[in-house]
């Protein structure tokens, strides 16, 4: 990077951005406190100090709870996000000048002699700057934003003078600084001191106190030790508007006074995003007290992440090393310690891929967008209010490979992104890697004086050669120090003459004894204050790391029963065992979770004295996870606890753990009970591959049980088979659909709905299998079942109307079928409540029958409405890719063509196509929509194009479907129109002989697919 880049390059455009910004959204109460401590310093007439940092290499922020320190206080006030620029304009140069004369927070024009500003900052200070910026052009001054970093020595002194050119005044955004690089920023500042013409006022914008400057190395110079301060502005003192009325009064009356100036200081920070707030949306944990000496990777990550390169991606950066050498720690600093640079800061713990798209609804929630169940709908949601702001940043911590978030990373590039992982390749998502290390001797040494306050530097020395360097051990150090008062010498003859390990090389087998020697002292001492420790955290070690819910204990700990093993009976003596490992950092606990890292819980399986513990513990940990798990996960008040539970329930399941068949022995009905249930909620959330897994597991254990429950199997029959169906393989889900009725039946009457639903479910499964005759035949007998039972208008019944009309469509009956719809339409019309959903359908059936009887503006107004309805549903904003309107819109895109609009048809089949590939890939409905973009561009001429599309749909159809099924036809018919029309007789008859002779082994004579092949195949071969 150079030393000096053009002025106002690393800036946005403060014009681009709008006048009043959109409202702070407010999940987290906004603490004041972040405010605190801050100061702003005015010397005398030659020197202005307003506080500012150095986002690249201070520790900015005090993060989201609790008091900072005054080293975390340093950075809070003038590292931030992008801020909104009220009035503020850009001229050439990068000079900001003062607004319109309409402005609404007071701007008026200026006169030319005004004076100007140049406003000096180092990359990552851009929001500040920006906020400062603005107050200034809005009290009337003009304002040269000059970003850069300082240069080595040489030119120093000529980089100085150009920042400075063509300025009055100079303000400059003060850092804190790093001890090892005090020399060169003083050198530094002082260069721009001597570069600026005597008697014109330069500012030092800083928060915070002069006194790290006395912990440098010897010959550190404080530029600022002969400058008088006579005033003292305390940036904790209000709301934002006086903090600017008052910097731009002590600024006025050291004689800096534009031609005008805003006619009510009240509004000179109105409307701005305030950088000190920091992030009004986030679910981060809490801070680490005790974060220390990564430095360097913050740098790095800053530089990174700061940056705003414009590139079509969010930039993107990955913290990758070993376990235990801080790279959650390292994410949780940078999030909090930049806080004030986003709106948004959101944190995912990505270890489990299927848990993933959960946590982001969690934030779509967040931001404003309704819960939904089709987790499709939520992530459009997300990723349009994400591309509405241009200030967040997402955290994916503990990621395993890159096709792990490949499908959930952010469609907005306005944002940041960063990763956590063990995995050092992630080139394919752009992301800049940031290797973390064990500490070295010199680095393990100050952590654990800064951590204990000690300063035995041999012990601290020792034990860190001991540890191998390990933050995450020397972490248990310090806190067994700090809780016991002991020393870090006698911690040293605790751990005894052991190995010394310091390793940076891939061999982790001497993390396990670092981690041991660490972990027995901690472990022994938690032991010995609470009796409840040892249960608990056995129970822990069976969990998801992240995100216990805090009172899951003490809320179901009546499941376990009286083999509770120690685990605390009351919430005042879970209170006391969860606060002694906290103190002991065993866990980290916030007031709804409580988080334990991988390597404490594999270590806590170590310490098991046997089998029989191993299975108590794992059994519990199941009972607690299936009572905190909702018992109707398909109900919108289930989906958030469904959500946060479901990483446990994954952990717990994990079919190739050790522990899976100790649940299989020892609690069948719990553990098939919590897998139908979570599987369900998937199967809901549209992961159908997560779903299956789950349901095939319920399956095998249900079909195990010494003591079988028969309706439990087939409930999981059930909603297997409905997976299945979705998955497109039919002949397993008419397999375990037929299972489950013939269970159900033996258990329930045959007129009960839980049995008519799998009638129904059947014969929509026997009508795409080509059994159209047995699909007719079931539809209608539960059709007239429903009628009798429960009369004319049931949910129940408008189904079996729907289900009954679409095996008519398939037959060929096509009037029949419509009024089969039309009856579905008046029963669902006549009832409160229907969902938009069913509603559409109906509509969009109609539209489609109208279609093949070429009455094409009626299906086209059918086509509208179901369009409408849906979109009404799920919002403007996020209904178009919603599968159900892509649906809607390829039937709607086919009778366009028919109806000779091509380019509205084709914009609308290219959307079609590339949604369904993202979502589907190889599945039936690519293929029929590739069948009608295959006609389309024959119609339009391009045959070429057309055949290669029409060739891929036959072969999809024949993967997914069977060579022998009429989709292969549909296909091979219009590919045989686009060869003729090509030229290539040849293969227009073969496709059309193809087509008729698969038309005919499944349809009846009359049939409409069938008639129209034999008409084009007369056309083709006379």
């Amino acid at each position: 990077m150079s030393a000096l880049p053009d002025p106002g390059a690393d800036d946005l455009d403060p014009a681009s951005a709008p006048l009043v910004p959109t409202a702070r959204d407010t999940v987290t109460p906004r603490s004041r406190a972040n405010a605190r401590n801050r100061v702003v310093r005015f010397a005398m007439p030659s020197v202005i100090a307003l506080g500012g940092a150095l986002a690249s290499y201070a520790s900015v922020g005090e993060g989201f709870a609790g008091s900072p320190s005054l080293s975390q206080v340093v950075a809070t006030g003038l590292t931030a996000c992008i801020t909104y620029l009220g009035a503020a304009a850009v001229t050439d140069g990068g000079a900001v000048s003062p607004g319109r004369a309409d402005d609404p927070h007071g701007v008026q024009d200026v006169p030319p002699e005004q004076r100007t500003v140049a406003l000096c900052y180092l990359p990552g200070e851009r929001t500040w700057a920006d906020w400062t910026a603005t107050v200034l052009v809005r009290a009337g001054f003009t304002v040269l934003r000059r970003g850069g970093l300082p240069p080595q020595d040489e030119g120093m002194e000529q980089a100085a003078q150009q920042l400075l050119d063509g300025a009055d005044s100079a303000l400059i955004l003060l850092p804190e600084i790093p001890p090892q690089d005090l020399p060169r920023y003083a050198d530094w500042l002082n260069q721009l001191v001597a570069a600026h013409e005597e008697g014109e006022p330069i500012g030092w914008i800083r928060y915070g106190s002069l006194d790290l400057w006395d912990n440098g190395p010897t010959g550190a110079v404080n530029p600022l030790e002969a400058l008088p301060h006579d005033a003292c502005l305390d940036l904790s003192s209000g709301e934002p508007d006086v903090v600017a009325s008052t910097l731009v009064t002590r600024l006025h009356r050291l004689g800096l006074r534009p031609g005008g100036a805003v006619t009510d200081v009240a509004l000179l920070a109105a409307g701005l995003s305030y950088p000190a707030w920091g992030a009004a949306i986030t679910n981060f944990p809490p801070r680490n007290p005790h974060f220390t000496d990564r430095d360097a990777a913050l740098a790095t990550l800053a530089r990174c992440l700061l940056s705003d390169d414009g590139g079509p991606r969010p930039d993107a950066g990955g913290l990758v090393g070993l376990p235990g050498v801080g790279k959650t720690q390292t994410a949780l600093e940078f999030g909090h310690r930049f806080a004030s640079h986003y709106d948004v800061v959101w944190w995912v713990n990505a270890e489990r891929q299927v848990s993933l798209s959960g946590q982001l609804s969690e934030l779509a929630r967040a931001l404003g967008a309704e819960e939904v169940p089709d987790l499709t709908v939520m992530l459009t949601r997300l990723w349009a209010a994400l591309r509405g702001r241009s200030r967040w940043l997402l955290v994916y911590d503990n990621v395993e490979q890159p096709p792990d978030v490949s499908t959930i990373w952010p469609r907005a590039s306005n944002g940041d992104v960063l990763i956590t992982s063990r995995n050092p390749n992630w080139g394919s998502l752009g992301v800049t890697r940031v290797p973390l290390k064990t500490f070295d001797l010199d680095d393990g040494e100050a952590f654990l004086l800064k951590r204990t306050r000690e300063s035995d530097r041999d012990a601290a020395r020792d034990v860190t050669a001991r540890l191998g360097g390990l933050p995450f051990a020397l972490e248990y150090v310090g806190a067994y120090v700090e809780e016991r008062r002991a020393s870090l010498a006698g911690y040293r003859a605790l751990l005894g003459e052991g190995p010394r390990h310091m390793s940076s090389t891939a061999d982790t087998d001497w993390y396990a004894s670092a981690m041991a020697t660490s972990w027995n002292v901690s472990f022994d001492q938690a032991n010995d204050e609470d009796p409840h420790v040892r249960a608990l955290l056995s129970v822990f070690s069976f969990l998801a790391p992240d995100g216990i819910p805090r009172d899951m204990v003490p809320v179901h700990i009546g499941v376990v029963g009286g083999e509770r093993g120690g685990l605390p009976a009351t919430r005042a003596e879970y209170d006391r065992a969860v606060a002694v490992l906290v103190r002991l950092s065993l866990v980290d606990a916030t007031e709804d979770r409580i988080t334990i890292h991988r390597l404490a819980q594999e270590y806590v399986l170590s310490r098991m004295t046997g089998p029989e513990e191993q299975r108590w513990a794992v059994c519990s940990a199941l009972m607690l996870v299936s009572a905190a798990f909702p018992m109707e996960p398909l109900s919108p008040a289930s989906w958030v606890t469904c959500r946060r539970i479901m990483p446990h329930v994954l952990e717990l399941t994990e079919s190739r753990a050790a522990h899976y068949p100790l649940l299989r022995e020892r609690c069948p009905a719990v553990l098939g009970s919590l897998l139908l249930r979570a599987g369900r909620y998937l199967h809901l959330r549209g992961e159908h591959g997560p779903a299956r897994g789950l349901l095939e597991q319920a399956l095998d254990v249900e079909s195990s049980r010494a003591e079988p429950d028969r309706l439990a199997r087939a409930m999981v029959l059930a909603a297997l088979g409905r997976v299945y169906y979705h998955q497109a393989e039919l002949a397993d889900a008419r397999r375990v659909t037929e299972q489950a009725i013939a269970v159900a039946v033996g258990e329930l009457s045959e007129q009960d709905h839980f049995v008519g639903r799998l009638r129904l479910h059947l014969s929509r499964i026997l009508r795409e299998l080509t059994a159209f005759e047995e699909a007719e035949q079931l539809a209608g007998e539960v059709l007239e079942h429903l009628r009798q039972s429960d009369g004319e208008r049931h949910p129940l019944v408008a189904e079996a109307w729907a289900t009954y009309g679409d095996a008519l469509w398939r037959r060929g009956r096509l009037r029949e079928a419509a009024d089969a719809y039309r009856e579905a339409l008046e029963v669902r019309s006549a009832l409160p409540g229907t969902p938009a959903i069913d509603m559409a359908t109906c509509h969009k059936h109609l539209g489609i029958i109208s279609r093949e009887l070429d009455d094409l503006d009626v299906a086209e107004q059918e086509l509208r409405t179901a369009r409408t309805l849906l979109i009404a549903d799920y919002g403007v904003d996020y209904g178009e890719n919603h599968r159900d309107v892509i649906d809607v819109d390829g039937h709607l895109a086919e009778v366009l063509r028919r109806s000779g609009r091509l380019e509205e048809a084709y914009g609308l089949l290219r959307r079609v196509v590339a949604v369904r590939e993202e979502e589907f890939q190889d599945h039936p409905d690519v293929a029929g929509s590739l069948t009608k973009l295959g006609a389309l561009l024959r119609d339009q001429g391009r045959y070429e194009e057309s055949e290669s599309v029409l060739s891929r749909a036959v072969a999809m159809f024949e993967r997914c479907m069977g060579s022998e099924h009429p989709y292969v036809a549909d296909a091979a018919v219009e590919r045989s129109l686009t060869r003729r029309a090509a030229g290539d007789p040849q293969g227009a008859v073969a496709d059309i002989d193809r087509a008729v002779s698969l038309y005919a082994a499944r349809y009846a004579a009359g049939h409409p697919d069938l008639e129209r092949a034999e008409r084009v195949r007369q056309e083709i071969a006379p």
